[in-house]
């Protein structure tokens, strides 16, 4: 029985991204996406520059304006994070008709008879990242795993690079687990 393969796409700080996508004067600055914008209002999103300020998913606001006094706290706007997802899932689902969504950011595509080796998936991926970019917003980006289980790909997509494409194959598995506390 041949392996599958399991491609798991993970867009990158999704709701900060799609607001930086949607107002470009928030590019490049730290942004918190709030569920409410009072003082105890539970950051539900930070942007890659609000996170490297230490602004992570479950500060309260007050917390993040003492971080960085100079965030942008948004409101969330789901009808525009579900917009986004559509072009998105509208874009992976034209590589298989075995497309998994795992979240409103995240899904799997099984690429099993689409492709014949890990190569092409990761080929694939890289088209799926540019298209992305090109037919939904340049200020978006994700992170793919690929490997022959759904928890394996999602794994990869975890620890590998932000915006790029790691595949766990046979040969490379037992240097990626060691160490680690599974």
């Amino acid at each position: 029985m041949k392996s599958k393969i399991i491609l798991h796409i993970d867009m990158n700080s999704y709701f900060a991204s799609v607001e930086q996508q949607a107002i470009p004067f928030l590019r490049g600055n730290p942004v918190g996406v709030c569920a409410y914008l009072s003082p105890g209002g539970c950051i539900i999103a930070s942007s890659r520059e609000a996170k490297a300020k230490g602004i992570k998913t479950g500060c309260t606001v007050r917390e993040a304006l003492k971080l960085d006094p100079k965030v942008v706290l948004v409101e969330n706007e789901p009808a525009k994070y579900r917009s986004t997802t559509e072009k998105i899932f509208n874009i992976l689902g034209q590589y298989t008709d075995r497309l998994e969504p795992y979240s409103i950011d995240e899904a799997f595509l099984d690429l099993s008879g689409w492709v014949r080796n890990f190569k092409q998936a990761g080929k694939i991926g890289e088209e799926i990242n540019q298209r992305i970019k090109t037919e939904v917003g340049e200020w978006l980006s994700s992170s793919i795993g690929i490997s022959w289980t759904k928890f394996l790909a999602k794994f990869a997509s975890d620890i590998g690079l932000k915006g790029g494409i790691l595949i766990i194959d046979r040969s490379n598995l037992d240097g990626l687990l060691e160490g680690r506390d599974l």
